[in-house]
């Protein structure tokens, strides 16, 4: 199988082309960066991923859509830009080359409820409340989508997935400071330990996003909404005590009860997340 896959690089990115190569796909992943590092079966693209790639969309079975911007590096106006406007670009690019089957990856951001801090059963019937630019914009992407599968004959999987962790991650999120720190012996403080969330191992959605290219298991018209978690809600310090004491480190655990308190580097025996 050949794909056209965005965010090849990213967190997601990584681990998903891994396995895909793995298990005998090629792939073209545009990216902004000058230098990659080569991969087999791998060709990287220079330039942005909704530039006419004529040559490359006409030759791939499935477009799997992964970039976007959050709110961690981009201001709102380039979180719009990048997660609508050239978004649909992208997917208008792939009807124009007949690439259309789509694995488009979306997020449980798009329902919101993170201050309602509430563990809910999520269906097509649940609805979504987004509370902030970045929920928003994959919410009025996925609806675009979903017209557009719908007009032009195409087959569209949106894949919401939930909090995403594992080995690949940015340094500064939860689990690699968490890691860290108990390596080393730090003190580590918990942002909002008495939030729920549904944590999911990198691992696990590499193999869901992996199976869910395979369009011929189940028969549909236009589109589907997965949900992708493992399902196992929990308090953010539980997640966090549970990864803690596998390396029975020599520094403490300090919940901070105050949600909106950001805590910085004291000394070089504190750590810190965002």
């Amino acid at each position: 199988m050949k794909i056209f896959l965005t965010g090849a690089s990213g967190f997601i990115g990584k681990n998903f082309s891994k396995l895909a190569i793995k298990n005998g796909c090629f792939i073209y992943a545009p990216t902004r960066k000058n230098k990659r590092n080569k991969i087999k079966n791998l060709k990287w693209l220079r330039g942005d991923f909704d530039l006419d790639w004529k040559k490359e969309l006409l030759d791939s079975d499935i477009l799997v859509h992964l970039a976007a911007s959050d709110l961690r590096i981009a201001d709102s106006k380039e979180i719009y830009e990048t997660n609508i406007f050239r978004s649909i670009n992208l997917l208008k690019n792939a009807i124009k080359y007949k690439c259309k089957k789509w694995l488009i990856i979306s997020t449980s951001s798009e329902y919101g409820l993170k201050k309602k801090n509430k563990c809910i059963k999520f269906s097509k019937q649940t609805n979504r409340i987004p509370e902030d630019d970045y929920g928003l914009s994959k919410a009025i992407f996925t609806d675009s989508c979903i017209n557009l599968a719908r007009k032009f004959n195409c087959k569209a999987r949106i894949m919401r997935i939930f909090p995403v962790y594992g080995f690949g991650e940015n340094k500064k999120r939860l689990y690699p400071s968490l890691l860290k720190a108990a390596k080393k012996g730090n003190v580590f403080f918990i942002k909002n330990p008495f939030e729920t969330r549904d944590f999911t191992n990198v691992k696990f959605v590499s193999k869901i996003l992996f199976d869910a290219m395979n369009f011929n298991k189940k028969k549909f018209k236009s589109h589907q909404v997965w949900h992708v978690s493992e399902n196992k809600p929990e308090l953010i310090k539980s997640f966090v005590k549970k990864y803690w004491e596998i390396y029975n480190p020599k520094g403490k655990l300090i919940l901070n009860k105050k949600s909106n308190v950001i805590f910085d580097h004291i000394s070089d025996k504190k750590s810190v997340w965002e």
